[in-house]
């Protein structure tokens, strides 16, 4: 898989609500596609069974008939959604088949070039309610950092606020989020970005050096699913 400068072109402003370029953002909602489903199977080998879901390609209602960005996002699959949902009860449960209510890994493209990671928006809070619980006390604290030092180049992002690199964060540094951040309020974000003109001279290496960086983030990812043992199970 791999861009050229050109693909990121039609998320500028004066293309983003034409629909002739649909076609364009077809083609690159199908290699986002291609990776998504390819990140899906190596999880499998992990044992972790997942998803994927693509944002919308062409303009319309849901997204202010704009299309400023386009992404993959893989997340828990069907099953474990069932779960979290006899969990959850009805009513909260919902709205959880989709990807942004569920802490998802990630790869986008804008109009200043892609982006990487792992995300918990606010319609996650059970998840991101799990990774605070863990930060709340040992040994989950140490185990939040350890996996953190084992993604380095990523930098953690609190209601898009200032960003700070994941890998140098304490056991301090995570026990004062625990204390000041918010499920169902903040979101946290863990996130690597690229130029369009890295990206399109990175060529096909581009999607593999993407894949190696959110396997890193694996580790995390497990501190903050939510599971039937996961610590303090969900609370509100």
């Amino acid at each position: 898989m791999q861009f050229t400068a050109s693909d990121f072109e039609i998320f500028q402003a004066r293309f983003q609500g034409d629909a002739d370029w649909n076609g364009r953002r077809l083609d690159i909602r199908h290699r986002l596609q291609a990776f998504g489903e390819a990140f899906v199977e190596g999880m499998h080998t992990l044992g972790l069974a997942m998803d994927r879901r693509e944002s919308l390609h062409h303009p319309q209602a849901s997204n202010g008939k704009r299309v400023r960005r386009q992404r993959t996002m893989i997340f828990r699959d069907k099953k474990s959604r069932k779960v979290l949902q006899s969990f959850l009860g009805k009513d909260l449960g919902k709205d959880l088949n989709s990807a942004v209510n569920n802490v998802h890994f990630q790869l986008g493209l804008d109009d200043r070039g892609a982006y990487w990671g792992m995300r918990l928006d606010p319609g996650a809070w059970y998840d991101l309610n799990v990774l605070l619980k863990r930060a709340e006390e040992e040994p989950g604290r140490q185990e939040i950092v350890e996996s953190c030092a084992k993604a380095d180049g990523f930098q953690l992002e609190i209601d898009r606020g200032g960003a700070r690199p994941l890998s140098t964060m304490t056991t301090r540094d995570w026990r004062d989020l625990a204390g000041t951040v918010r499920p169902g309020e903040s979101g946290l974000n863990i996130i690597q970005r690229m130029s369009a003109e890295a990206v399109a001279a990175a060529g096909e290496d581009f999607g593999q050096g993407v894949c190696t960086d959110l396997l890193r983030l694996t580790p995390i990812y497990r501190l903050s699913c939510w599971s039937t043992d996961s610590p303090s199970g969900v609370s509100w």
